[in-house]
């Protein structure tokens, strides 16, 4: 399970640093050469950890580089982009996340190769390995020069203080305080061999090479947070040993085969789909950014994308996993319950960028291309099914653990605090005598501010109705546990969201099955993709906003109703998911990685297996294939998919076991209830 590129091309740079991306869940290092800098957008970066300057955008923090190196020859360094290269290859291995680059050079009289690999352990999670070979054909003397590089690449830097280097026989040390919290990251680097100097705090190293001999230099990494303690005497064989032992038994818990004609680009595609979502694995209490571990972009913040597209698989293969993650929306309960009173509300209406429960969302997230001036958008105020997401998570989680402890310490309590955020957030129709949810932002961020948004409507109506029930089913096993939690919301708290639920305005499929997406869609005007995008005088233009191309149409960003249809089946009889799978795929630009796995499980569901397979693809191989932006300007914008990757696994498990084109013979799901 190799994923392998040969040659080196400057403008893949940054696509391969998130293609070719490692990581343990704690640390994130991208895919880059030894011999490359901050301009090179190297990364290694921590999961869950914050820091903001002032005026800037709050992010994640990347750490130091441990793994810098330069190599000379005759006084010469020689990169992977320099006149000397004979052959460059860089490959990664999914099946244990180790990176390798192997680059000969001509050195006059001789070919000089060197391979380099690493990993982040999946056993010891502070710890980074390195292993560096030299070989020659002839006799050569070299010089490398190793060590941590401190001046890292940042979006919104700096956010490191105080920053020192010093060094002691083998062992270099590089440490920073962050700039918000004073929290303290050391990185430790361990040499296998002793330097002849130290200078300009690097490691200097005289390599003496006879013809065909082999230097070898090994590298063991920490990168240590908050004062955590490091290890030394570490071995690289012996952590290269207890990673893959680690990873095997990841691989027997999550991987999915397919069986079929013709599809071994797929099977690939799909394992490193799970090989992403393994390294995101959180191994503290922290949840999953929406770019995973392969930078700073979108501030390292935690989206809905975690609950609605990555919980499913940990749960599947790792609940202790599914738990953490779930455990984090509980913890940040305040950070939810301090939101909705900011906006005049009761109840918790969770970040839409969290940090931590802080919701690191800009009321200023676009720019016009025209105007070059900011652009008001209502991510952070309206899209309040983030509160459902959320307890559609904890509810799942529930039903398919059975972990009734998670609802009895604080589970139960988060899911009511949304639906007492529902009930004061809707407005109750006298004339229709009905509630409804207005001024909205639904999965489809081209159309704000609308009206009972179906997605919004449906999500909060099923997580407020399986909220009363569970309070039911855990008050006669633990009633004193239950009134407990009851009695801070007031007498008959359940009656009155149980009122709420059957008062709330469900829209309804139409004589042709298709449900409208909000209040007065269907009035749009009926403009296709092709139309809209025809129109647009800028590229790079928004479409939506008040102003945007799509805005007055029916043109959509991604799946809304066709989300709804898969994420709650039972509100829609089998025809009726065919009708809107069919009816809004012509509306939807797929804007979002998130869609396109949406479209597969419902062209599943409603029959069409071959229309799923494609859609499958679209989302398994969005990392691979390369696509989508990485730069807004000066901005980088780039990453990993971890949503997609989610998608293609769910659809792998949950539409082909039910609904396979006919090239596809069989598909076997590992996990730990299988």
């Amino acid at each position: 399970m190799i994923l392998t590129s040969k040659g080196f091309d400057s403008e893949k740079t940054v696509e391969y640093g998130n293609k070719f991306l490692t990581g343990n869940g704690r640390i994130g290092y991208r895919g880059t050469l030894d011999e490359m800098t901050r301009e090179h957008c190297v990364g290694v970066n921590i999961a869950g950890l914050y820091d903001g300057v002032a005026g800037k955008w709050r992010e994640t923090v990347n750490a130091f580089n441990p793994f810098y190196l330069r190599l000379y020859v005759n006084g010469k360094q020689l990169t992977a982009w320099c006149d000397s290269v004979i052959d460059h290859t860089q490959s990664l291995d999914i099946g244990c996340g180790v990176f390798e680059r192997k680059t000969v050079f001509d050195v006059g009289g001789g070919k000089l190769e060197l391979v380099s690999k690493r990993f982040c352990s999946m056993a010891n999670r502070k710890v980074l390995a390195s292993r560096l070979t030299l070989r020659c054909e002839t006799n050569i003397n070299a010089e490398l020069v190793a060590g941590i590089d401190t001046d890292i690449w940042e979006l919104n830097g700096p956010h490191f203080a105080n920053v020192s280097k010093e060094s002691k026989d083998n062992v270099l040390f590089a440490h920073g305080i962050t700039q918000e919290n004073g929290t303290a990251v050391d990185v430790v680097c361990e040499f296998s061999r002793l330097p002849d100097k130290v200078a300009d705090d690097f490691a200097h190293f005289a390599v003496h090479l006879e013809a065909g001999q082999v230097y070898v230099l090994d590298r063991i990494a920490q990168v240590l947070i908050g004062g955590e303690q490091s290890l030394f005497d570490l071995n690289f064989d012996n952590e290269y040993t207890k990673n893959v032992d680690k990873w095997r038994e990841l691989w027997h818990k999550s991987d999915v085969e397919l069986a079929g004609e013709g599809i071994e680009q797929a099977q690939f595609a799909l394992r490193y789909s799970i090989y992403q979502l393994l390294i995101l694995a959180p191994e503290r209490d922290c949840s999953i950014a929406a770019r995973g571990l392969s930078g700073q972009t979108y501030k390292g913040a935690v989206f809905w994308d975690t609950e609605m597209f990555l919980l499913p698989f940990y749960i599947k293969t790792d609940p202790n996993v599914a738990k953490r993650l779930v455990e984090y929306r509980i913890r940040t309960l305040n950070g939810a319950l301090a939101k909705a009173q900011s906006y005049g509300y009761k109840g918790a209406f969770y970040a839409w960028e969290s940090q931590d429960g802080i919701d690191a969302c800009s009321d200023f997230n676009v720019t016009d291309v025209f105007t070059h001036r900011p652009v008001r958008t209502y991510f952070k105020d309206k899209q309040i099914h983030i509160s459902a997401d959320i307890a559609l998570a904890i509810i799942r989680y529930f039903e398919q653990t059975g972990d009734e402890q998670l609802l009895l310490c604080g589970g139960l309590e988060t899911l009511l605090q949304i639906g007492l955020f529902y009930y004061g957030y809707s407005y109750f129709n006298h004339i229709k005598k009905r509630y409804e949810l207005l001024d909205v932002l639904g999965p489809d961020e081209y159309h704000e501010r609308v009206n009972n948004n179906a997605y919004t409507n449906y999500m909060a109506y099923h997580c407020v109705k399986r909220t009363t029930e569970l309070c039911d089913i855990l008050s006669g096993k633990y009633p004193d546990e239950i009134n407990a939690v009851l009695d801070s919301f007031g007498p008959n708290f359940c009656d009155t969201l149980r009122n709420w639920a059957d008062k709330l305005y469900l829209p309804k499929c139409n004589e042709n099955g298709v449900m409208e997406q909000f209040d007065g869609y269907f009035k749009l005007e009926d403009a296709t993709v092709e139309d809209v995008r025809g129109r647009l005088v800028n590229p790079r233009e928004y479409w939506g906003g008040t102003t945007g191309v799509a805005t007055a149409t029916r043109v959509i960003k991604q799946a809304d109703v066709v989300m709804l249809a898969v994420t709650l089946p039972q509100y829609f009889s089998t025809e009726q998911i065919e009708a809107n799978y069919k009816f809004y795929m012509p509306y939807t630009e797929h804007g979002s990685s998130l869609s396109f796995c949406a479209y597969a499980l419902a062209a599943c569901k409603s029959g069409h297996s071959e229309d799923a397979w494609k859609w499958f693809l679209q989302s398994a191989e969005i990392d691979l294939a390369g696509g989508g932006k990485q730069w807004a300007g000066d901005v980088y914008i780039g990453g990993t998919h971890p949503a997609a990757s989610g998608g293609a696994w769910m659809v792998a498990t949950q539409g082909f076991t039910q609904c396979r084109p006919t090239f596809l013979h069989k598909v076997k799901v590992h996990g730990y209830d299988n």
